[in-house]
């Protein structure tokens, strides 16, 4: 019964799947606990704001309002500045990675070169931006006043935190069209790839902006299947997920839609007619 009411619980517009919970006893363990402060719904163990989460997809995944990393705004002059070793949300014992297939890397200013390397062996990543004297901004991000590159080191392991470096290629006299110091900055950030593309038509729109979404995957680290309490049901299964560490993901069979962290959570679809009916199948 106390799983059933944490599952139907809300902060402001946005549902609290299990494992995730408000709460002493409502969630999994302590990594798993949220806040909800002023309708806003916040991660507890890393106070990054929470904008939509889902246990249904796979990979499970948590969207967060993530900071833009670096800003870097030159003199009256227009010289050359550096900014160096900006780091990012350390998620570092946490159950969350930053997303490799969800997440893009961009830089968005005039002569921009953003590097973005993963402490964890080195690898790093880059992209270059230059000055376009057109007016005519908009998101497709390939280096007329913006640039995008993929987070380092791929998907073969899990990223957790990440440096961000930021150079000048050259003097910034103009940006876009737009005579400076309208957009003047230099600015660096990881963000959810479908949300840049779908809803941020001029990238220079996040010169007002201080955080942007960003997407993290999550799985149940140091569990096994056993000890989440599942039975076997058509339904629904969990399984021994292969990463880095030991780790439990749980997933509906085809045809059938829910919550897979709860007992006979997921849940049958049949259409019969016009109806839509949902049938618990404990089978």
């Amino acid at each position: 019964m106390g799983l059933e009411r944490v599952v139907k619980r809300w902060c402001g517009n946005i549902s609290i799947p299990y494992p995730f919970g408000i709460g002493a006893n409502c969630y999994i363990n302590d990594m798993y606990s949220v806040e909800c402060s002023n309708n806003k719904l916040y991660l507890t163990g890393i106070k990054l704001e929470v904008l939509n989460m889902s246990v249904e997809d796979w990979p499970n995944w948590v969207q967060v309002n993530n900071p833009v990393l670096s800003k870097s705004c030159p003199g009256g002059n227009g010289s050359a500045d550096v900014v160096h070793g900006n780091t990012s949300v350390d998620l570092t014992g946490s159950p969350f990675t930053f997303s490799y297939s969800s997440n893009v890397f961009l830089s968005v200013g005039c002569n921009n070169h953003a590097r973005v390397t993963n402490p964890r062996d080195g690898t790093t990543a880059q992209c270059i931006t230059i000055c376009d004297g057109s007016p005519d901004r908009d998101n497709s991000c390939f280096g007329i006043n913006c640039c995008q590159t993929t987070t380092p080191g791929g998907d073969s392991y899990d990223l957790r935190v990440f440096n961000v470096s930021l150079s000048r290629t050259g003097t910034n006299n103009q940006s876009g069209g737009v005579p400076e110091p309208l957009i003047p900055c230099m600015y660096a950030f990881l963000v959810d790839y479908n949300w840049f593309r779908y809803n941020l038509t001029d990238p220079f729109a996040l010169q007002n902006m201080s955080h942007v979404p960003a997407m993290l995957e999550w799985r149940l680290y140091n569990m096994e299947p056993r000890q989440l309490g599942i039975p076997k049901y058509r339904g629904g299964y969990c399984y021994n997920s292969s990463s880095s560490a030991p780790s439990v993901a749980c997933a509906c069979s085809r045809g059938y839609e829910g919550n897979p962290y709860l007992p006979y959570g997921c849940v049958g679809t049949y259409i019969l007619g016009s109806s839509l009916l949902y049938l618990k199948l404990h089978l």
